[in-house]
């Protein structure tokens, strides 16, 4: 596990490296990753470093991230990974590409649930306070290729996988739920 960089008000746990290990066992072979609430791109970017695609996205709602961001792309990947960094909601960011693999550490908390943080920085990391998770598995429908493959990591918590298995449906997407003790993985892809 190499030393991120990453602010002061947010730390990425273990979640975001069991995510990696769980999709590095599925073997795929992606041409572009994007990887949705990047925060300092732990995820991404472990997946850009074992995967090699030609092209990596890390899109992050917040900009303090982007320092951390670019510091740990300068410091992990080779010149020659292509790597975006967008500050953007998910929900107003527009792309012509399609990706082969899209991952993604959302808020574990619905607005209202769980414990709020004093800092609105790091609130903000942990609960949807923008988007969704409508316009969040709208998005991915849209970006995904029609052979690629979505990856989420979610609290085992039975409301949440509840609205997300609800709108994966209703974006007519398929989908594999892993439960493993406090975490869940959903793979999502489209359907054939």
């Amino acid at each position: 596990m190499i030393d991120y960089e990453q602010p002061e008000f947010y730390r990425f746990n273990e979640d975001s490296i069991n995510l990696v290990h769980f999709i590095l066992k599925a073997g795929l072979n992606p041409e572009r990753i994007l990887d949705i609430g990047a925060g300092c791109g732990v995820i991404g970017l472990e997946l850009a470093l074992n995967l090699e695609p030609q092209e990596l996205v890390l899109l992050e709602l917040q900009p303090e991230f982007t320092p951390y961001l670019e510091k740990n792309k300068t410091l992990f990947l080779s010149p020659e990974t292509k790597v975006s960094i967008v500050t953007s909601s998910i929900g107003s960011w527009e792309s012509h590409k399609k990706f082969d693999l899209i991952v993604c550490n959302p808020p574990y908390y619905l607005p209202g649930h769980g414990k709020n943080s004093d800092d609105p920085k790091r609130d903000l990391c942990r609960s949807f306070k923008q988007d969704g998770w409508g316009v969040l598995i709208a998005r991915i429908s849209e970006f995904l290729t029609s052979s690629g493959t979505a990856f989420l990591v979610l609290k085992n918590d039975p409301l949440v996988i509840s609205i997300c298995e609800q709108e994966i449906a209703k974006n007519k997407l398929e989908k594999l739920v892993h439960i493993e003790g406090p975490i869940c993985y959903v793979e999502i892809f489209p359907r054939d």
